[in-house]
């Protein structure tokens, strides 16, 4: 038949372990304050570069709008000078006559007039090492009213890019003049094809600078006839706008472009994008055309740039600054290298920091478990002093609590430990005692009544011996000599119970006989031996013989062998498995002293290695060894 046998099974739940569960402590710091410093250098570093690159635009804007106005400045106070130039030479009382007959200048001084009035026009800028010489006016034209014959006079003959520039004087150009009122009218660009004849062999791209000009007018009044008597003219070409934008850098490669009310570009480094709308993108071109003033990040020629401008209030042009946004980013990435430096090198400090405070967080930790370490291996004698933060020092004070408590605990277990034993061995000697007694005066009762006075002698001879040996002054330890000597009167007080049924010898070397014993050890397996193996024999006598020597220099070994009837093998195992554990059992049941407890008592007093052993066979007889340590001072 099938039985199903119950098994309780326990389920151990366990949290998976990770990598970083796995690592000591100290590590597990270390590796805490590093991403801790990371995660912070990477905050601070982002905000720290996001505010680098507002204050970047920032300033670069206000680079950018610095010379855009110190720019717009030295063009407007040039500009102001070709107007008041205008003003100063028609408020000249002898230009009033120009269409009399009897003019007040001649030829000659009227264009040294105006020679002399360009001149007041220059200024100097710097190319290298060396200063030059520049004007903004190209010429000084006037330009007579008078319908059959209008005058056309230039103050410098030789300058061909003027030539036919009356052709360009349309009647509303001039009109808007003398509408103005005294005011000075600022004309479109025009083409001077004439100079352009006159001028031909000149490359194309002087030619488009040189003949690309623009009127600056002045009506000149008679005061006197309240009549105009006819225009001052300042011509002005693009060479020279471009020569005063051209060579102003924004940054290491941004520009300056000057623009007219069209967006048309005046003046610049590039000369290809000369006549031509700025290339900005349309929203870039719709925020320009609608402020006077701003900037933009939008694109120029397709690329993403800076771009602020200005305009200028006498004509409506702008000035026009970009940046391409690539040298700011360039900025931006030189910032955000020295960022990351600087984070670097301060995260290597907080890492160095983080380590050493690690270590000494942790060094506290580590000293306890090595003191845990060696407190596991027995000594309660050994105290923790760490010293460190509160929560340490705490902790040693608990372990130092929990240690002494402990070999307290010991301490008291021991001492019950050995309290259990002396009050078992009491026990079995109050078994014993009573046992023996009764056997032997059972036997001495019988030697009276029958006659045998001198035997009853002995026996109470032999009886007194048992009993001073038993007793032994309340020890539980004796010498094998006076163990030995017990075993003798048992033996003697067994012979004479059975005279023809017993024999004995006692051969145990003197050297031995100072050791200590578990005393009643022997007396019990003598009974043993006689009463289950020799009594039980149908023929012959039976022999009990005590031997007693020293098998190695830290052992001694006592017998007691009969020639009985023996016991079977499957007694003998099963004897030997319950002679293997120190119990002792104190129940007998009427057996008499357990060989069992007899064991016990050898392995309690001298360790698991000692005690009995059994062999026997079955017809032949038995022997039991009692194995003892060789000296033991108690």
């Amino acid at each position: 038949m099938n039985q199903r046998v119950g098994r309780r099974v326990t389920i151990r739940l366990t949290k998976r372990r990770t990598t970083f569960d796995r690592l000591t402590f100290r590590r597990q710091l270390s590796v805490f304050f590093l991403i801790t410093a990371v995660l912070t250098m990477v905050f601070v570093s982002v905000i720290a570069y996001a505010q680098a690159i507002t204050e970047l635009k920032k300033n670069f804007k206000i680079y950018t709008a610095s010379i855009l106005k110190r720019t717009k400045d030295e063009l407007e106070t040039k500009f102001n000078m070709v107007e008041n130039t205008l003003n100063f030479i028609a408020a000249d009382y002898r230009l009033q006559p120009l269409n009399h007959q009897d003019p007040l200048l001649s030829q000659r001084n009227l264009s040294k007039l105006l020679v002399d009035s360009i001149n007041l026009n220059n200024y100097q800028v710097s190319s290298g090492d060396r200063r030059r010489t520049q004007n903004l006016i190209d010429e000084l034209i006037i330009y007579g009213d008078k319908k059959d014959d209008q005058t056309v006079m230039i103050s410098r003959r030789d300058h061909f890019s003027v030539y036919g520039i009356e052709e360009y004087l349309t009647p509303d150009l001039l009109g808007k003049a003398r509408e103005a009122q005294g005011r000075v009218v600022w004309s479109e660009i025009f083409y001077n094809q004439v100079g352009a004849r006159l001028m031909r062999n000149l490359p194309t791209e002087i030619l488009r600078e040189e003949l690309n000009q623009l009127a600056v007018i002045k009506c000149i009044t008679d005061v006197k006839y309240k009549t105009t008597t006819g225009f001052l003219i300042a011509s002005i070409n693009l060479a020279r706008l471009s020569a005063m934008t051209e060579d102003i850098i924004l940054g290491k490669t941004g520009r300056l472009y000057l623009v007219d009310q069209n967006l048309q570009i005046l003046g610049g480094k590039d000369k290809s994008l000369i006549l031509r709308q700025i290339p900005l993108d349309d929203h870039s071109l719709t925020l320009m055309q609608a402020a006077q003033e701003g900037s933009i990040e939008g694109k120029f020629n397709g690329e993403k740039s800076f771009i602020h401008f200005e305009e200028i209030g006498l004509n409506n042009w702008k000035l026009v600054g970009v940046i391409a946004s690539q040298e700011f980013q360039t900025s931006a990435g030189v910032v955000r290298n020295r960022i990351l430096f600087g984070g670097a090198l301060v995260l290597s400090v907080f890492a160095a920091v983080g380590v050493i405070v690690a270590g000494k967080i942790t060094r506290p930790i580590q000293n306890i478990c090595a003191f845990m370490q060696q407190v596991e291996t027995g000594d309660l004698s050994l105290r923790v002093h760490e010293t460190g933060s509160i929560e340490i020092e705490k902790l040693s004070q608990h372990l130092n609590r929990m240690i002494e408590h402990l070999s307290h605990l010991l301490d008291e277990m021991y001492q019950e430990q050995i309290f259990k034993r002396k009050m078992a061995l009491k026990m079995l000697h109050a078994q014993i005692n009573p046992h023996f007694l009764y056997n032997t005066l059972d036997s001495i009762t019988w030697m009276v009544e029958t006659g045998r006075r001198e035997v009853a002698v002995e026996l109470l001879e032999s009886l007194s011996t048992i009993f001073r040996v038993t007793l032994s002054g309340g020890r539980d330890m004796v010498t094998i000599g006076e163990e030995v000597e017990h075993a003798l009167s048992y033996l003697r007080v067994q012979r004479i119970r059975y005279q023809d049924k017993l024999d004995y010898v006692v051969n145990v070397d003197d050297e031995i006989k100072k050791n200590q014993i578990v005393k009643i050890t022997l007396q019990p397996l003598i009974e043993n031996a006689i009463y289950h193996g020799i009594k039980p024999k149908t023929n012959g006598r039976g022999t009990v013989v005590i031997l007693g020597r020293q098998v190695t220099p830290d052992q001694v070994r006592l017998s007691v062998i009969d020639n009985g009837v023996g016991m079977s093998q499957e007694k003998v195992v099963e004897l030997k498995e319950a002679l293997a554990e120190p119990e002792m059992n104190l129940e007998t049941e009427g057996k008499g002293y357990s060989l069992i407890n007899i064991s016990s008592r050898i392995k309690l007093y001298f360790g698991r290695e000692y005690g009995l052993s059994y062999t026997s066979e079955e017809g032949v007889g038995t022997r039991v060894d009692v194995l003892l340590p060789n000296e033991r001072k108690l």
